[in-house]
């Protein structure tokens, strides 16, 4: 709870002297699946869902595949994101290829994790506005029969095809 306390005052501190970030899309992180640096501006105007993974975590590799489902039905109506905490660039190169995400993935870095806090538990996921803001988190697995009604009413849209996908 306490580190839920520091993320929401980090976030909607008012700026002054401190380089807080007052948007999750204010970082630049190192992709999983390449080289390269990719800004998460990138992502913004866009409602997101931010889910964070490790190495050995059974329970991110299902809430992965329930989200790679939900990207098929939801046809583009938000922009799920995965961030790799706790553990090293190999470990997490290694959890990519083993999850096999239908998004982008990101190696979280210490600033971020600073930010987000201390998290409770993988996976862990908060639901973002298109400006950044954080606007609800959950905790542990969520089916994707379960997330999908949580995703339309955050963001207030209709997923068009219902159909079940397996994986």
């Amino acid at each position: 709870m306490r580190a839920w306390l520091l993320l929401f005052t980090l976030l909607f501190a008012p700026t002054g002297a401190t380089e807080v970030p007052t948007s999750l899309f204010d970082f630049e992180l190192r992709s999983l699946a390449g080289p390269e640096r990719i800004n998460l501006q990138h992502f913004k105007d866009k409602p997101s869902l931010m889910v964070l993974v490790e190495p050995d975590c059974p329970w991110c590799f299902r809430q992965v595949r329930a989200l790679n489902r939900l990207t098929h039905r939801c046809s583009q109506q938000f922009q799920p994101l995965a961030l790799g905490i706790n553990g090293s660039r190999k470990a997490l190169l290694a959890e990519y290829r083993k999850l096999r995400p239908e998004f982008p993935m990101f190696q979280a870095n210490r600033k971020l994790q600073q930010v987000l806090g201390e998290t409770p538990g993988t996976p862990f996921s908060f639901l973002i506005a298109p400006n950044g803001k954080p606007l609800r988190w959950l905790r542990g697995y969520i089916p994707d029969e379960q997330l999908q009604p949580i995703l339309e009413q955050s963001f207030g849209f209709t997923c068009g095809n219902t159909s079940q996908k397996t994986s």
